[in-house]
């Protein structure tokens, strides 16, 4: 290896050291952190399970689902050739997320929207997920879903 190479690995090595150091660490935070420093953190599982119309939109879902499943039936047994019967179950499948697709959309929209509007409201400048923050974070995700009961 170059000379300039080694040098350059111990110079990074070095850096990496250096930034991991509690003293260092210590010497790069702000005194105080502003309001624009917070972090928001959800469970988009909690907010779409209490959203206002889900239960209605599973509903509807699950009645085009057995009509789907009926016609993709009749359709498989029209046919004889086993590459065709396979075709028109997929088209079936297809149409149903087509259909699971286009009422889901207002539903995410909305809870999308919600999560905006807690955000603003509390001054977060990020929101994530929960499950992927181990630690940190202020979690809105009750606010969230008394914000989505709102606009009942």
């Amino acid at each position: 290896m170059s000379f300039k190479k080694v040098l350059s690995l111990v110079i990074m090595l070095s850096l990496s050291v250096l930034s991991f150091s509690p003293a260092y660490a210590a010497a790069k935070k702000p005194a105080a952190p502003s309001g624009a420093d917070f972090v928001g953190i959800v469970d988009r599982g909690d907010i779409l399970n209490n959203h206002p119309r889900l239960n209605q939109v599973r509903q509807q879902l699950s009645e085009i689902a057995r009509k789907k499943e009926n016609e993709a039936k009749a359709a498989a047994d029209k046919e004889t050739d086993t590459a065709k019967k396979a075709q028109a179950v997929q088209q079936k499948r297809m149409e149903l997320a087509q259909e699971e697709q286009r009422l889901m959309a207002p539903i995410y929209r909305d809870c999308e929207q919600a999560v905006r509007e807690v955000a603003v409201k509390k001054k977060l400048t990020l929101v994530l997920d929960k499950f992927v923050v181990l630690i940190g974070g202020v979690d809105i995700t009750q606010d969230v879903i008394q914000q989505l009961s709102k606009k009942k």
